[in-house]
């Protein structure tokens, strides 16, 4: 069983003090099993909810009458779901469902505003691939016309007021594409695609950093690559081969670097964007489905499945070593993080430890005040150190501690943590 990093009141001050928001919750939307062969439905889709205070997940939803589920987001409060052909949205207290609308096709979908940007495909073709949708009403605002974009779309991320879109023409097998379509969501004009090259094929997720958007992207199923796109260009700047074998991608931004499936050794890599390459490989790390960063807490949440009957999320640390697990529904793909804004906090967010190195192996410098009292914890909440800084940056010896993540703790300062490697 999951324990939780730290017990219920460390845990809750590590991430409540100074801080103006929290994740609340990690919503999993498990795929469930439709059985093509039989037509039958053998593993319900369902969304559940992860606790990371308590270490616990209970199933909040099941979704009836749909074969699959693709997409989850959450925005104030408001679970948005793409499951089978019907866009739904949830109360992520109550788990009610609010209001639900027919979206043919849906895969993915972005929330900007006022408005839900819905990518589509489906085998046979559709009339259209995008679709925009009325936030407050799951009303059709309007949709890219079939000749403007003839392709099949996947992913879908906004940045600079332009929905960024995945066109990968996905359910045409053997004819895939590689494109980003941009469209401005200010006018709803479709403002043209950025071609990724050869290697750029069957681009499958998107990543915004502060100055890129990147694409991983499937290729033909033999090999995998990134694409970066300058934000202020809008040009493409590289596709780089990042993988001999890849499957149906597993990818997110996390600490800098785009973690991937490494397909060919069944273990998570990393691609540096300060150094445009691939940094390691992470021995032992599980062979996953779904990826999402925590960077509130400074882990990933990751899942693992047969696709026929189970179905795990794990804590990885960003040293990508497995801190906890709790079985969850069957063919996880999808995670979300719930972020609140934290009550009875101080408007201004106070500062935060500063700790270096992270991941650390034999010592870790803490940035604080002369005398300030200070207190490290495990993976538990137990303490493994407690001291006062000497001097503007301490030294603290780590590496007789076990591989996990910790945390440093202080007075009336948001929580540090750091990973042991």
């Amino acid at each position: 069983m999951y324990r939780s990093f730290l017990s219920a009141g460390l845990w809750a001050a590590a991430l409540t003090v100074g801080a103006q928001s929290s994740v609340h919750q990690v919503l999993v939307l498990n795929e469930g099993y439709y059985n093509m062969a039989t037509q039958t439905q053998e593993a319900p889709v369902s969304l559940g909810s992860y606790d990371q205070v308590a270490g616990t997940y209970q199933t909040v939803l099941t979704i009836a009458d749909v074969r699959w589920g693709n997409h989850v987001a959450v925005e104030d409060g408001i679970a948005y779901v793409a499951a089978d052909s019907l866009l739904l949205k949830v109360d992520a207290d109550t788990w009610q469902v609010l209001d639900q609308t027919v979206v043919h096709g849906i895969r993915r979908f972005a929330i900007a505003d006022d408005q839900v940007v819905c990518t589509k495909g489906e085998v046979g073709g559709l009339p259209t691939y995008v679709e925009v949708l009325d936030k407050a009403t799951l009303d059709l605002l309007y949709s890219i016309d079939g000749t403007t974009l003839p392709h099949s779309c996947e992913d879908v991320e906004v940045a600079d007021g332009k929905a960024y879109i995945a066109v990968n023409n996905g359910f045409d097998w053997g004819n895939a594409v590689g494109y980003v379509g941009v469209l401005d969501l200010a006018t709803g004009t479709w403002q043209g695609t950025i071609d990724l090259g050869p290697d750029g094929i069957n681009p499958e997720n998107l990543m915004v950093t502060a100055d890129a958007i990147y694409a991983f992207n499937n290729k033909d199923f033999s090999g995998s690559s990134i694409s970066r796109i300058g934000r202020a260009t809008g040009s493409l700047t590289y596709t780089s081969n990042v993988a001999l074998n890849s499957g149906c991608a597993a990818s997110t931004l996390a600490d800098g670097k785009v973690w991937f499936m490494e397909y060919a050794q069944g273990e998570l890599a990393r691609f540096d964007l300060a150094t445009d390459a691939v940094a390691d490989t992470l021995a032992g790390s599980p062979f996953v489905y779904g990826l999402q960063d925590d960077p509130l807490n400074g882990v990933l949440y990751a899942t693992t499945t047969d696709f026929l009957t189970t179905g795990e999320l794990h804590v990885l640390s960003y040293g990508g070593s497995v801190i906890g697990s709790v079985p969850v529904g069957v063919a996880p793909g999808r995670l979300a993080l719930d972020v609140r804004s934290a009550t009875g906090m101080d408007a201004v967010e106070a500062e935060a430890t500063a700790i270096h190195p992270n991941p650390a192996v034999d010592v870790v410098y803490l940035d604080m005040r002369d005398g300030e009292p200070f207190t490290i914890v495990d993976a538990a909440g137990r303490a493994v150190f407690a001291g006062r800084a000497n001097a503007h940056r301490t030294v603290v010896p780590v590496d007789g501690l076990r591989p996990g993540v910790y945390a440093v703790l202080r007075q009336g300062r948001s929580a540090g943590r750091f990973a042991k490697q």
